[in-house]
């Protein structure tokens, strides 16, 4: 006999219920195998599909509403969608044992049996492997993926059969306090109501995290656009570009000096904690332990090779300036910073490989987290182009790449491959993650200049001597004069600039300043050792990298 609608419908609630308590704890489970042993992170994968997936004027606009947080907004949607499914599965699992006329695997209370729950394991296993990940472009049971089929295979059979144990748990213990409440008619009014405020409390939960969302993408939009950054004033900006001039000769003589010791005046070296770090990861990037760890060297070479992290770093290294920036660095942006580096020349191991046969075009970089771009050969094979394993004198840090990455001076951050396992000369034009989104292949550095003090809405001493203080710089061109304006663009002082530690790094710049009582626009602009300036035309960071001149608003009392 088919159950009757309202315990159909009790069934699905309860399963829903029991199914969602323990998705939560399979899903934490899950992350933890990720982290621990290196198991299949289903949200990062999805994410990662989805982010592929999106439109790129709606990639471009997550990405300057929200910033460098919006893949983290990201995974924290698909990590509660996942939950999500994991009720829809317990509702739908306490549907179909009576409807499959599994009957047996109930008893007459009403409780399910724990084979049940293995039996549920083992299909969403399945369901996973050979469905779902082939979706998301992971291949089957994550065969594409770099933690592989068997560590792949492993984590998700521990997750399926912690939900399946939980579920069944659950579902019993949830049936046991309704046939409780019923036996005792005192409970019962009580039981309702306390599960009409959980129903109530989970439905204003879920409102509440999405006006959150709502409300912090809101503010994100709003700070960012009221906050620094470049040019908005159509005035302004039409007489920067009216009075816009490309180039000028002869390229200026730099003004070096000593810079005095300004607050809020970046480092002239980052330290390895307060670089800034940007990967395609949802929610951890990978750690590779440098036991195990290969290096190969193979594709269009006479002698391709695979070498040990022993055998690389016990190859005499070099040291290097080098300041690195993201291509998605909005205009007066953060993610832009300056290390020592130490590593050995691309060129040196490709060597190490024979000669390069001919047609290769290309070099590509593989990295331990799926991802893959590429440089050209003749970029390949310039002396600053580096497979650097220190960092500030120091190991390379997991989240800058260890045990290798890339450094390769005058493109954008993107091209600077982290946690490199594989290097591959190739004969065809081989478009990395970021360019198959529609980012720039060629990346080359677009010159920048970014004022680190006074910040925007700052408020001054009128009449009281101050300093205006930043950093310019313009990938492998050199900084030779940087201009700042106090008056909107009308009038242009030149800065004062530090020595740079090397061609290829950033340049710190000062100008004094005694303010005048009122509202002041402060900008900036740079011109490289070969003349080249700065332009004002207004740029987004998609698909090749942002450009204006950085903008701030002080007040003078």
């Amino acid at each position: 006999m088919e159950p009757s609608p309202t315990i159909q419908k009790e069934r699905f609630t309860r399963g829903s219920l029991a199914g969602l308590l323990a998705g939560i704890l399979a899903t934490l489970i899950m992350l933890l195998l990720s982290l621990t042993i290196g198991g299949v992170s289903l949200p990062e994968a999805l994410g990662s599909a989805i982010a592929q997936a999106l439109p790129l004027p709606l990639f471009d606009y997550l990405h300057q509403t929200l910033g460098g947080d919006a893949k983290h907004y990201l995974f924290y949607i698909v990590l509660v969608g996942q939950c999500l499914v994991f009720a829809l599965f317990g509702g739908l699992c306490n549907l179909l044992v009576d409807r499959l006329n599994f009957g047996q695997w109930r008893d007459q209370q009403g409780d399910l049996d724990y084979s049940v729950g293995l039996l549920l394991a083992f299909i969403l296993w399945l369901f996973t492997g050979l469905i779902f990940l082939p979706l998301t472009g992971s291949g089957v049971f994550g065969s594409q993926l770099s933690t592989g089929v068997m560590s792949t295979m492993l984590s998700l059979a521990i997750t399926g059969v912690v939900y399946g144990v939980l579920f069944i748990f659950m579902h019993n213990w949830l049936l046991w306090r309704t046939l409780k409440a019923v036996a005792n008619p005192d409970m019962d009014a009580e039981l309702l109501t306390k599960q009409a405020q959980r129903r109530a409390f989970l439905r204003n939960g879920v409102v509440f995290v999405g006006l959150s969302a709502l409300g912090v993408a809101a503010w994100r939009f709003i700070v960012g656009n009221a906050g620094s950054g470049a040019v908005a004033n159509p005035q302004i900006q039409n007489s920067l570009l009216d009075k816009y001039q490309a180039k000028i000769t002869p390229p200026p003589v730099p003004n070096y000096g000593e810079l005095h010791t300004v607050k809020g005046l970046s480092p002239e070296i980052t330290s390895n904690s307060s670089f800034y770090g940007v990967s395609k990861n949802l929610s951890s990037d990978p750690t590779v332990d440098g036991t195990s760890w290969k290096l190969t060297i193979d594709g269009q070479v006479e002698h391709p090779f695979t070498m040990s992290y022993k055998e690389l770093t016990a190859i005499p290294t070099h040291q290097q300036y080098e300041t690195l920036m993201c291509i998605s660095n909005e205009v007066g942006g953060e993610y832009m910073s300056n290390a020592l580096w130490e590593g050995i020349t691309l060129k040196d191991l490709l060597q190490k490989a024979g000669a390069i046969k001919p047609g290769a075009t290309k070099v590509v970089l593989y990295a331990a987290d799926n991802y893959s771009d590429s440089i050209h050969l003749s970029k390949a094979l310039e002396p600053t182009t580096m497979v650097a394993v220190k960092m500030n004198g120091e190991t390379l840090p997991s989240a800058h790449g260890y045990p290798a990455r890339l450094l390769v001076p005058g493109i954008y951050g993107m091209k600077h491959v982290k946690w490199i396992n594989r290097i591959e000369v190739v004969n065809t034009d081989y478009k990395g993650y970021w360019q198959q989104n529609g980012w720039s292949d060629p990346a080359p550095v677009k010159m920048t200049s970014r004022i680190d003090t006074p910040i925007f809405g700052a408020k001054l001493s009128a009449n009281k001597p101050t300093y205006i203080a930043g950093v310019a710089f313009s990938g492998n061109k050199g900084i030779g004069q940087v201009d700042v304006s106090t008056d909107g663009g009308k009038n242009w002082q030149k800065a004062t600039l530090k020595r740079p530690l090397s061609a290829i790094t950033w340049v710190l710049w000062e100008i004094p300043w005694q303010p005048q009582a009122g509202n002041h626009d402060i900008l900036v602009r740079a011109i490289d050792l070969q003349g080249n300036v700065q332009t004002p035309q207004l740029a987004a960071p998609l698909p090749d990298g942002s450009s204006g001149y950085h903008t701030i608003t002080v007040t003078a009392n």
